[in-house]
Order: structure tokens, then sequence, then C-alpha cells
């Protein structure tokens, strides 16, 4: 079995180009090609990402992956007899991580079903498409996953996402690739305490501006109140920032992240492409990946401020 990473932080592709320039047997995952999920068989080439359309109806790219291998992805995707795949990424979160363990371990997958990998792949997809907000709550799950995901989020949480390298993104890949097998290797692995709090740095009583602390941040910006979010989580040296942005449901009408994108991408400016820019789903997205945003916080606030103001004066509600 050959399932190889490529790693190119903050690159992201057309489906066509994507096609043009990489090896068939090649598989897109998690926003490195600009598209939704995407199939060629005559590669074959394959893109699984979830940043387009709505954040409900969109399964995480880990799920999708989950679902392709069971219902024959390497029936496909194999070469001289055994499964075969280029597997391209842009960036190392946890749905990456997860994704492309999936690939790597394919043959559990479609072997069988495993209780431990099925339950990981469903808590990491409802965590994923509801940005965090859905209400598993201090359960022992999420404490392990915490313990999976923890080279990730140490990462994230100590501002070095920015600066990341693709070794860096790899290695990080492939040591929660290695909590993962101990994960479900009949219960083996580790737990920690949900521990990582915010810090509110502005916003109104129908919205945050936060920093997060760790990979508990959004369950508890939930229990407290907070339906809809921006959230800075990193400034690069370049003087570039990293910000998250997401709501509890589509169902948060006032804060509207379509709209929230399109002004930011008009503030930000020369950086802006078409394959550079603020974007994501309509409950979570964020700054542009490969250049990461120069908009300074301070605006960003008002950007998002003013926005909220003409919504609500139209009547909209949470």
């Amino acid at each position: 079995m050959v399932i190889e990473l490529h790693v190119e932080p903050g690159m992201v592709y057309k489906w066509r180009k994507f096609r043009e320039e990489k090896p068939a047997y090649s598989i897109a995952l998690d926003g490195i090609v600009n598209s939704p999920t995407r199939r060629d068989l005559n590669g074959p080439y394959a893109n699984f990402d979830h940043h387009a359309g709505s954040g409900f109806d969109t399964r995480s790219t880990s799920d999708q992956v989950h679902m392709e291998i069971k219902m024959g992805l390497f029936q496909t995707f194999r070469k001289d007899g055994v499964p075969y795949a280029h597997v391209f990424v842009n960036n190392h979160d946890e749905d990456v991580c997860l994704s492309f363990w999936e690939l790597q371990n394919n043959e559990l997958i479609s072997s069988g079903s495993n209780p431990s990998i099925n339950r990981l792949v469903y808590c990491e997809d409802r965590l994923d498409c509801t940005s965090g907000a859905y209400p598993f709550g201090d359960i022992a799950m999420r404490r392990k996953m915490a313990w999976v995901f923890q080279p990730y989020n140490m990462s994230r949480f100590e501002g070095r996402l920015k600066e990341a390298t693709a070794d860096d993104m790899k290695r990080i890949i492939e040591t929660v690739g290695g909590r993962i097998t101990e994960h479900i290797s009949g219960g083996g692995g580790g737990e920690i305490d949900l521990e990582g709090h915010f810090v509110r740095i502005g916003g109104d009583d129908n919205w945050a501006f936060t920093r997060e602390t760790g990979p508990a941040s959004r369950m508890a910006m939930y229990n407290n109140g907070i339906s809809a979010f921006v959230a800075l989580v990193s400034e690069g040296s370049d003087g570039s920032f990293v910000y998250s942005i997401g709501k509890r449901s589509p169902w948060i009408s006032y804060f509207d992240l379509l709209q929230f994108y399109r002004r930011l991408n008009k503030e930000e400016g020369k950086i802006i492409t078409k394959l550079n820019k603020w974007g994501g789903t309509d409950t979570r997205g964020g700054s542009p990946r490969a250049t990461g945003s120069f908009i300074r916080p301070t605006r960003v606030e008002e950007i998002i401020a003013s926005e909220v103001r003409k919504k609500l004066s139209l009547g909209h509600f949470q």
C-alpha cells in the first residue's frame, strides 16, 4: 500500500489546475482545492472538502473520507493490486489529521466496523461542522480527543500556525496519526482535561471577539451564552493575523458570515485573489489561507460590528 502525504502550506488550486499539475491517483483534502467535493474517475482524482455551501449541510472532510472508503474508494484508487494515492493538504488541523489517518488505514475501515473509529469520526464531524458548538459537554470522549489532537492544538494556541512549514505540518499530522492509532487500539491512548478558555477582547451582547487559549475554548464560549464569534487565532512576524469566524447554527441570521467575507475581502485589498481570500461556509470560516489577513483586530471588529448592526436594524434575530 502506498499512501503518500504532500503538504503545501497555504496553497490553493482550482479543480482543473489540480488535475493538470498533480499525478494520477491524487486526492485533495480540506480546502487545498477551491471546490466542493469532486471526483474524476479518469485520473483518478478526488477532492474531499466541506468549505463550500452550508456548514450544516456538508459533512466534515473526515466523515466524507470515511464514507468514501466504506463505499469503495480504494477499488479505484488502486495500483498493482494495492491501495495507492498521493494525498495533498495545505494545513494540518484536526480534520486533516483524521482524514489522512483514515486514508492510510483504509483497510481497517473497509474491512469492518470499528466502534472506536466510528465514534471518533462522528464526534469530529459534529464539532467541525458546528464550529465546536455541538453540545457533547465535558465527556470522556472529548477528553480523549483533546489528547489525540493535542500536538495540533499546542501549535495553534501557542501561535505557531502562521509560521508552520511543510515539515512542521507533516510532523504534526504523523504524530496525531500515531495517537489516533493508540486511541482506537483497544481503548489505548490517553485523555486530558478540557483546559483552555478564552479572553474576550471585543464584540457586544450579540457576538464576541475573542482570543482562544485551548481546545475547550469554543465549548467555554457556548457555555457562557456566546452564539457567534470572531477569534484571533495567531499573529505572524510579517504583521499578518489568522482569524476564525463561526456561529452556533444557520438560524442566527444577524451574524451573516457570507456578507462578512465580502466586506473583509474588499477591505483586504490587493492580496485577495480567487484562491486566497476570506471565505468558508455560512456557519464557519476565516482569513485567507496563503497570506493570513493584514487587517488589524480593531478594524475587523469595526467591520463585523457594523454588519451586525445593519442586520439587527432590519429585524434579523437569533
